[in-house]
């Protein structure tokens, strides 16, 4: 993972966060109000605003699970049908995405905040997945043949949450700056984090597979790896909104971040994914997703 630093200055905010890429951050979110922090860059941007419910799917994979691509191709049909309220990444790590030392199957898509939420699960078996981490059919990670029908239970759900992210990007330095937006639309008990990532979509490997009616079997050169978890540019499971993690209804929560892309990376893929999670249940309960590279 790159160095990561939030050392771009704001005037409007009232501090700036600093971090290394594997340390957790302490220091709470700010709460600014709307016209305090109305960015004006001179960068192309883009930007997306959530106000219904969203759902998320987290996909345990690997280069070298043979079963995994059904399940994967079937989540982004489901996706398109759901409008994209269904937001995916893929978290290569564990047995299956450990490369080999030579050709072809040596890509390494494993991270190290993508290892943290693997070993955070009691993943067993492949295809794997959470749905807003949350139990369905009292397991919490569920096969492939069940993320369809959890998705729809969630789907279901009110929203509690609005959420705006923007994005902008800066070619000459290959960087992105995000600023994330989340007004809580009641007055909801516990503490809560939100997390931001950055994953690289449409990147060619090969991949094992064992179903010859989605792609070549049992080899797939140039599978189309989608959403791959690249980094966090928050601590893996989040940082508190205020100092003691409670929220406020009605109020808008604001920060931005930045972030330098790895030059091995086409920006042009790569998206930022943002979620908000109850710490206590550890369920997610709103996730927008946003294109680094604006129109």
């Amino acid at each position: 993972m790159k160095q990561k630093n939030i050392n771009w200055l704001i005037a409007t905010v009232l501090f700036v966060f600093t971090w290394s890429a594997c340390d957790k951050i302490d220091e709470p979110l700010s709460l600014v109000n709307e016209q305090d922090i109305n960015l004006d860059l001179d960068l192309p941007f883009d930007s997306v605003v959530v106000n219904h419910k969203q759902v998320l799917l987290e996909d345990f994979t690997g280069i070298k699970c043979q079963n995994c691509p059904t399940a994967a191709i079937n989540a982004h049909i489901l996706a398109e049908e759901k409008d994209h309220h269904l937001i995916i990444y893929s978290v290569h790590a564990g047995y299956y995405a450990e490369p080999n030392d030579s050709e072809p199957y040596n890509s390494d898509f494993r991270c190290e905040t993508g290892n943290e939420i693997y070993n955070s699960f009691p993943i067993s078996g492949w295809p794997a997945g959470t749905v807003n981490r949350v139990e369905y059919e009292d397991n919490i990670i569920l096969s492939g043949g069940d993320w369809e029908a959890a998705v729809n239970v969630e789907l279901e759900k009110e929203n509690v949450i609005d959420m705006t992210l923007k994005s902008y990007y800066d070619s000459d330095k290959n960087e992105v700056i995000v600023l994330v937006a989340s007004t809580f639309l009641q007055q909801l008990e516990g503490k809560y984090n939100l997390v931001v990532l950055i994953v690289e979509d449409h990147i060619l490997s090969w991949q094992k597979n064992s179903n010859p009616e989605i792609g070549p079997s049992m080899d797939w050169e140039n599978y189309d790896q989608r959403n791959v978890l690249r980094d966090g540019l928050s601590s893996t499971f989040g940082n508190y909104f205020t100092n003691d993690g409670t929220i406020v209804s009605g109020e808008t929560y604001k920060t931005p971040f930045s972030y330098t892309l790895n030059d091995d990376w086409v920006s042009g893929n790569c998206n930022i994914i943002s979620y908000i999670i109850h710490e206590e249940t550890g369920e997610i309960l709103q996730v927008a997703e946003i294109g680094v590279v604006g129109e």
